[in-house]
């Protein structure tokens, strides 16, 4: 099967909600357009008819050329379709507007209603002869005559959740995983380059994670990186200097400011490639660093990324992967032995690997299947990627040799011909094609990002929502629709999952390169995305329907000026990367998304601004400045200006009545009116003092609010009890409706004790910032918070009473617990309460302890657990320092974990701050041994700081 067989399946996901709406145009308020209605009716009879056509093609193996052009004219048609739909409704919704003004403008906006109608019935009736013309020829040629191979669609897979586990998911690794650790960690203390080597699909990256996640605390910092085949190396040094300075401690306050400092520099602008080395080099110098650069594709690359890495004796350690053997070897040079060859997956550890997704157990797979599971073993050769798809997709067939046999069939018989890339692509394109029609289009979708791209599920699943591809189904709106699909894309190892939730829900992912080579290929041939990457332009001569700028793209600006004709047809726009400038945005009258989110010089575009008043069909924006006309986009849905270059909001944003989301950042002023925007559902940030009291309190009637970010300061003047009491008055009008998340931040100096007396009786999620403020004590509220699923609470003090108030909550499953100040004596955990709880943070913060008197302290353990307490725990994190786990007698803690009986993961991070050094090591070595002896071996990640925080003996 070639990828040209899968050309045109993106159709039915375009048909499906174009039928949607020409039903809509029919049962709607426009049942008054009676002469309308006959070329609406007998378009949407076309569709139908065309529709029931593609349902056999789609399942056809191979498409002819013929059937190729059919379906190339069939979506042009649909994309035209649409957009003349977008446009009658969007600007006769604006006519409507004008029925209370004045006689002259009624009379004017019916003449102008009378002239939108004689030019819609004129396009309907053009478009009508074309899908006429389309439908024609599809049976003149009698190309939907063959016989369709039948396809069957699982559900989505219950075990879900499964599907996300790291270490206990992987097969094989065991000896590389041994080998590498041992050259990370030998304890030479010069600076060593271990490389993986290997071809595309067989594991490096995973591999390489798993030795990382493992090893990385022994470290002062680490970073993960990915390289990609065309390297923005600005990003990757931004990168990798993020990274270093997320997951360095610093231990006093030269190092505290050092970093601040740096994080400036990466927040102000742009930085030259030689500044980014410069700072990286100088930060790393005395530090042991470990530092993974994932998928180099070329010497060069790597000649210019080595720069920041000094050549210390504090034991540092660089791992890369690679697919090229040249590239792996001059890497690691002149130590040449330290390039690992990862092998694939020997006939054991395949079956193993295969079992593991399709059934769990071997013993479960029935005799007559076994036949089939060695001839796919057999196909797969050993090549993870490739094992992991075709098992999870048969993990969603019924379990027959005559459904395997259909898939081992599609795979194709001339395999042998193909090199292993090739084979994970054609691998890749059998669950390509036995995903539902809506899916493909989904997926094909994600070609718009480039290589590596961090994607967060909500921004995909609204911009998904603003291209149409999502309808709202029986009981499920458009949003939860959108995230069954993402969970299904995952489900079916489409996308890997980057970052999860505390529920285990994905929230960020990625989309593995050789499965983004197939996206971009089955995008080109369906010109569903024209590409330009820096490099090369990637698309069709026929219309551009979807623009993605990445990297430098003024190499692509005659190009764009060329082009007019095909771009005004545009329906979304993303830009990526290091683009200094926008095409002219007047004229895309389709546009649908404009997302500016990962461009390096937002700033530059700001000349744009006042071109997207004139966009009456956005539905999703994100970009650095708000129009005045803004009010003008009837339809917008999601709007982000939470970066730096937004200080006030226009009056005119009232007047998004369908918008659902807005992101703006901290101390951004909305106007009066916002109770206008009944829709919203999300909103962050809304600064309490920076806006009037009005505002605030106007707030409490958008009763559609589910997600909530408030930041609270001290407000100036004699108006701090009013605001206050909005507040609180709007969060009780919000609880009694829809609001189900509230998170609150601003300064850590300040108390929000007067939150206690909002009713908070629906929320399921309530968070405060870890620097921001605080309660003095946990609010007796909580105790009434029978739907409280997540609670990250930031108190100056937990006493044990306060415990009580939370442990019989009975559903929480997630619960923070920050104090400020150190408890004299331990609190404990017993079996009473906490039923649900799965995942404990329990932290004090490092930057409040008095370091000239801790050793003056009482001794005394910060938290214990004792029998049967907890018990569904599975996640524990505690950050304390060590004084409080080790007594002057010596006796050790290790709070109680043993009492645990479903963890696995430990996380502790111990502040060695004023303590004597004998205490740290005890405290370490009391932990390491509770995760030793712990029954259930829960996976253990440590981390102690030594040097300089220390009492000498």
């Amino acid at each position: 099967m070639t990828i040209g067989a899968a050309v045109g399946s993106t159709l039915m996901g375009l048909i499906d909600p174009l039928l949607a709406k020409l039903g809509s145009l029919l049962e709607g308020a426009y049942h008054k357009l009676r002469y309308l209605q006959p070329g609406i009716t007998s378009l949407r009879h076309e569709l139908g008819s065309i529709k029931a056509a593609l349902e056999d093609l789609s399942h056809l193996e191979e498409s002819s050329s013929l059937v190729k052009a059919w379906k190339g004219h069939l979506q042009e048609l649909s994309y035209d379709i649409e957009d003349c739909i977008d446009d009658f409704a969007q600007r006769l919704g604006e006519d409507q507007d004008h029925v209370h003004d004045g006689l002259i403008a009624r009379i004017t906006g019916w003449l102008k209603t009378m002239q939108l109608y004689h030019q819609t019935a004129g396009q309907i009736a053009e478009l009508r002869e074309h899908a006429v013309e389309v439908n024609d020829r599809r049976k003149r040629f009698k190309l939907d005559t063959a016989t369709p191979c039948c396809s069957s669609t699982g559900g989505i897979d219950p075990r879900l959740l499964a599907l996300f586990e790291e270490e206990d998911r992987l097969v094989g690794v065991e000896g590389p995983e041994g080998e590498l650790i041992k050259w990370l960690t030998d304890g030479v203390r010069q600076r060593r380059v271990v490389s993986v080597v290997g071809s595309g699909g067989l594991g490096k990256t995973a591999l390489a994670n798993l030795v990382y996640k493992k090893i990385k605390g022994d470290f002062h910092c680490a970073a993960f990186v990915s390289v990609s085949r065309n390297p923005d190396i600005n990003k990757i040094l931004r990168d990798i200097l993020r990274g270093v300075l997320e997951t360095s401690n610093p231990t006093s306050d030269d190092q505290r400011q050092h970093m601040d400092q740096i994080e400036k520099n990466l927040d102000s602008g742009p930085l030259e490639t030689c500044q980014l080395i410069e700072m990286t080099k100088k930060y790393l110098e005395k530090l042991r660093y470990f530092i993974v650069i994932d998928d180099i594709w070329c010497k060069q690359a790597w000649e210019t990324i080595q720069f920041v890495f000094p050549f210390n004796d504090c034991t540092s350690r660089i791992l890369t992967t690679t697919r090229i053997n040249d590239v792996a070897t001059h890497s690691c040079f002149p130590q040449r032995e330290f390039a690992y060859s990862i092998k694939p997956l020997s006939s054991h550890a395949s079956r193993r690997l295969f079992f593991s997704r399709a059934f769990c157990l071997e013993e479960e797979c029935s005799q007559e299947l076994l036949e089939i599971v060695d001839e796919i073993l057999k196909k797969c050769d050993g090549l993870p990627l490739a094992i992991i798809n075709i098992a999870s997709l048969l993990a969603t067939k019924v379990a027959t040799r005559q459904e395997w046999k259909k898939v081992l069939d599609s795979i194709g018989s001339t395999f042998d011909e193909y090199h292993e890339l090739e084979l994970i692509k054609r691998v890749l394109l059998v669950s390509y094609r036995d995903l539902h029609h809506h899916l493909k289009t989904c997926l094909l979708h994600l070609s718009v990002f480039p290589e590596d791209h961090i994607i967060g599920r909500d921004r995909l699943i609204w911009r998904w929502i603003a291209e149409g591809f999502i309808v709202g189904q029986l009981g499920q709106n458009r949003e939860e629709v959108g995230e069954r699909y993402f969970n299904e894309l995952i489900n079916r190892n489409m996308i890997e999952v980057v970052d999860m939730d505390y529920s285990g829900s994905a929230i960020n992912c990625r989309v593995h390169d050789i499965i983004l080579d197939l996206l971009v290929s089955l995008s080109t041939e369906e010109n569903f995305v024209t590409i330009l990457n820096g490099q090369k332009l990637i698309s069709s001569n026929k219309k551009v329907r979807r623009l993605s700028l990445q990297g430098n793209c003024e190499e692509h600006n005659e190009w764009l000026c060329s082009c007019t004709s095909n771009f005004s047809h545009v329906r979304s726009l993303g830009v990526f990367g290091d683009c200094k400038d926008l095409p002219r945005l007047k004229g895309l009258k389709t546009l649908r998304v404009l997302d500016i989110e990962d461009c390096y010089h937002q700033e530059d575009n700001v000349q744009h601004t006042e071109d997207i008043g004139s966009l009456h069909l956005l539905r999703y924006l994100y970009f650095t400045k708000v129009p005045r006309e803004i009010g003008n986009l009837k339809l917008l849905q999601t709007l982000d200006v939470s970066c730096l270059y937004v200080q006030e909001l226009p009056a005119t944003i009232v007047q998004l009545h369908q918008l659902v989301r807005l992101f703006v950042r901290v101390g951004v002023r909305l106007p009066k009116g916002i109770s206008n925007m009944r829709s919203l559902e999300q909103l962050m940030w809304f600064s309490v003092c920076d806006n009037d009291v009005g505002v605030v309190q106007e707030l409490g009637d958008l009763i559609k609010l589910r997600a909530l970010q408030i930041h609270w300061d001290e407000c100036t003047g004699g108006n701090i009890e009013r605001y206050q009491n909005s507040v609180v008055s709007s969060l009780c009008k919000l609880a009694k409706h829809r609001l189900q998340k509230l998170r609150v931040i601003g300064s850590w100096k300040n108390n929000v004790d007067f939150l206690i007396s909002s009713c908070l009786s629906n929320v399921q999620h309530f968070s405060m910032f870890r620097h921001g403020p605080h309660f003095h004590r946990i609010p007796k509220w909580n105790s009434s918070l029978s739907t409280l699923i997540y609670l990250d609470i930031k108190v100056e003090e937990v006493q044990q009473e306060d415990l009580k108030l939370l442990k019989d909550l009975p559903v929480l499953v997630y619960l923070g617990l920050q104090a400020t100040k150190l408890n004299q004596e331990a609190l404990s955990i017993n079996c009473s309460g906490f039923r649900c709880l799965g995942l404990f943070y329990f932290i004090l913060p490092y930057d409040q302890l008095d370091c000239t008197t801790l050793e003056d302290t009482k001794d005394g353990l910060a938290l214990i657990f004792e029998e049967r307490s907890m018990p569904k725990l599975w996640w524990l994190k505690i950050e304390c320092a060590a004084h409080d786990m080790v007594s002057e007698q010596g006796i050790e803690s290790d709070f109680g974990v043993h009492h645990l009986k479903s963890l696995k993961r430990l996380e502790v991070e111990i502040n060695c701050t004023g303590t004597r050094a004998w205490k740290v090591d005890a405290a370490e070595s009391a932990i390491r041994n509770a995760a030793t002896s712990h029954p259930t071996h829960p996976t253990l990640y440590i981390n102690i700081f030594r040097e300089h925080e220390m009492i000498n003996d």
